[in-house]
């Protein structure tokens, strides 16, 4: 019997059995709309936002909050299909939302023109309103409909226009805060985009990430250690679109048998996760770009690849929120630095760090981790490392380099195991062991 690899999403999770986790958030998001405030989800590609727009869209999950029907509809509009649509074509998709679910919940209100006007939907909203009907209209990748040019702030009054008449609240699902979605001043200054508490969608915490794992593979008779998920926990973080894809592979590595071998393992999970690193990382500015590389910088920048779940802070320090990312980085080129191992080189401002950490390096140790570290994985010959540190001046020290290259794995530790000796010919960067 061909068991399934429970590991399967590369979307937005759309069976409530599969849904996982997040429930701090549900809760948070779902007091506040019973409330009639207006909730903007905020985070990166591939965090879970659509799942949780769907997964709100169900009766039972609102049903703790008295949040069903008849009392209340939950609209979910998909923005991507408007990111260049008339306003017509928008008010018209919000009212065949509605007029959807109240067929669908039984509710009976009197004839609608189903064209595509405003006045159509204003006159919706208003028969449930005498109801006693209340309105949350969900916009999933919001920021196709705040950018859509032909979009003007006299439609987004009108959307908050509905809020004040009717009690309508948003949920709207966006990579970045509303102040950064549109480039439009006048579209931003419409009071439609002060309606909104921000709730902003990070990683699972720790905990879930376990029991995402745990709870996959309940009913597959395949088990991963403790070894096995804390070593994927350290590859992947407790991301949620990563950790499927890496019990993806752990899943097939265990299936097959035997010892599971942690380099191929990794390397399969890397190359799946390539494609959407680099879409974070096309994303980024040369500046953003700058500050990944080396952990600290503006704070305007390390707070924003915070809310993009690449970084994670702690007592004023800054790491990556996965290992898989940090190589990632490591393999790109950045304007101005030198990147190999844990280190990153900054040549204009002669400073190196190591995981974050600022070393105190002197000029010649400065000058000889630069040449070790341009020719990474490959021994460099004594005679080209000591040109590179004093030139072609002649010393009659046949030690010198020795010397030096002692001080510079104890002004580096603990990475001093890096910097490997070639007996005879001369000293390579490359990982220990």
């Amino acid at each position: 019997m061909t068991i399934v690899n429970p590991f399967f999403h590369r979307g937005a999770i759309r069976r409530s059995e599969d849904f996982h986790g997040r429930q701090s958030e549900i809760q948070q998001i779902l007091g506040l709309l019973r409330n009639g405030q207006s909730v903007s989800l905020i985070g990166p590609r591939r965090i879970g936002k659509s799942s949780i727009l769907l997964h709100l869209a169900r009766p039972e999950v609102r049903a703790a909050y008295q949040l069903t029907a008849p009392s209340a509809l939950f609209v979910v509009i998909d923005c991507q299909e408007f990111g260049g649509s008339p306003p017509e074509e928008v008010y018209e998709a919000l009212l065949h939302g509605l007029l959807e679910q109240t067929e669908t919940t039984g509710l009976s209100i009197g004839p609608i023109d189903a064209t595509g006007t405003y006045r159509s939907l204003d006159r919706a909203l208003n028969q449930l309103q005498r109801l006693g009907v209340s309105v949350v209209v969900l916009l999933d990748e919001f920021e196709l409909l705040a950018a859509n040019e032909h979009l003007t702030p006299y439609f987004f009054a009108r959307l908050r226009g509905l809020t004040t008449k009717y009690g309508l609240a948003y949920l709207t699902a966006s990579q970045r805060p509303l102040f950064a979605i549109t480039a439009d001043e006048q579209i931003l200054s419409s009071p439609f985009f002060n309606i909104f508490v921000t709730l902003p969608l990070g990683l699972y915490s720790l905990a879930e990430g376990r029991q995402l794992l745990d709870v996959r593979l309940a009913e597959t008779g395949v088990v991963f250690d403790e070894a096995l998920k804390e070593h994927l926990l350290y590859l992947v973080g407790p991301h949620p679109f990563f950790l499927h894809i890496a019990g993806y592979h752990a899943f097939l590595a265990a299936q097959a048998g035997g010892p599971i071998n942690l380099g191929e393992m990794d390397e399969a999970i890397e190359v799946e996760a390539d494609s959407h690193l680099s879409y974070l990382w096309q994303n980024l500015t040369g500046e953003e770009r700058y500050t990944l590389a080396i952990l600290t910088g503006p704070i305007d920048s390390l707070r924003l690849l915070e809310q993009q779940c690449l970084v994670e802070g702690s007592n004023g320090r800054h790491r990556y929120t996965s290992e898989i990312l940090r190589r990632y980085v490591r393999r790109q080129f950045v304007e101005g630095l030198v990147q190999a191992g844990p280190f990153v080189i900054d040549r204009q401002r002669h400073t190196v760090r190591a995981d974050g950490q600022e070393l105190n390096l002197t000029t010649s140790q400065f000058d000889l981790l630069i040449c070790l570290t341009e020719s990474a994985g490959q021994v460099v010959h004594s005679d080209n490392l000591e040109t590179a540190v004093w030139g072609e001046v002649l010393v009659d020290d046949p030690d010198r380099l020795k010397t030096l290259i002692k001080r510079l794995r104890r002004a580096v530790e603990p990475y001093d195991n890096w910097i490997v000796s070639e007996r005879g010919v001369g000293y390579a960067l490359r990982p220990p062991g």
